[in-house]
């Protein structure tokens, strides 16, 4: 698996640039370009900044299919609806699912 690829064909299910996960990461735009031309590896706390940015788990990034493994049906089709959601989006379903769990 090439990283760089995998991290640009997740910028573009998530719809999200490369210019917008430099800002949401806080890695700079040639720190990316580097990666890109290889002269520079990227680290599991990197790859863990890049996952947080785009609402995956390590195993989502590193999983060939894309898929969510280990988890039940129910469990994958919450993560895929979760991925789908803004930032915003994410804190009111935080929110809600608090609040569910209340009553």
């Amino acid at each position: 698996m090439n990283i760089i690829e995998r991290i640009d064909d997740l910028c573009r299910q998530h719809n999200m640039s490369k210019y917008r996960l430099s800002q949401i990461t806080g890695i700079s735009q040639s720190a990316f370009s580097k990666m890109s031309r290889q002269q520079s590896t990227l680290s599991l706390e990197t790859i863990q900044r890049i996952c947080d940015a785009l609402g995956i788990s390590m195993a989502q990034f590193f999983s060939e299919s894309g898929e969510y493994p280990d988890l039940t049906e129910q469990q994958k089709q919450l993560l895929h609806h979760w991925a789908l959601l803004d930032e915003k989006k994410r804190d009111y379903a935080l929110l809600m699912v608090e609040k569910l769990i209340d009553l």
